[in-house]
């Protein structure tokens, strides 16, 4: 059982963190695809950005449910480290999806994506964003440390 946790855990983590990787690729792509049109770069990027909240959140959940369960197996080498680094990447990722990022939205909709206030919270999510890879980095560090 332990051996399945764990080999479940390494796939949520590769899910998530490679999800936070390509999404930084893809945005990028998109903006300098339509670098001309920046509005609609801005519009592919905000669905983008939208699908993959929901994506990221799901994987939170389960990397932290996951990783608890294999807690609870013991031995607890790492473990809550883990659990940890998956709690403080959860939480950018909640900050993201639940204050930033329907924030980021309404300015879009209203016209504002010039305005300091934009500019603001796309930093802010920028911040949160490195900070949920950073944690997810270490966080493989860790699973490859912590084989059974």
């Amino acid at each position: 059982m332990r051996k399945i946790l764990s080999t479940l855990i390494t796939l949520l983590w590769a899910l998530w963190f490679g999800g936070v990787l390509m999404l930084f690729i893809v945005v990028t792509s998109v903006f300098a695809t339509f670098h001309d049109r920046h509005d609609l770069a801005g519009e592919a990027a905000a669905h983008i950005f939208r699908t993959f909240n929901a994506y990221q959140l799901a994987l939170a959940a389960l990397s932290l449910i996951v990783t608890f369960i294999w807690y609870l197996l013991g031995p607890p080498r790492l473990k809550m480290g883990l659990f940890t680094l998956f709690g403080l990447a959860t939480f950018a990722a909640c900050i993201i999806t639940m204050y930033i990022a329907p924030q980021i939205e309404l300015l879009q909709r209203e016209g504002q994506t010039q305005s300091p206030q934009f500019a603001r919270l796309h930093g802010g999510s920028m911040i949160a964003y490195l900070i949920e890879a950073i944690s997810l980095l270490i966080a493989g560090l860790f699973l490859s440390r912590m084989r059974e």
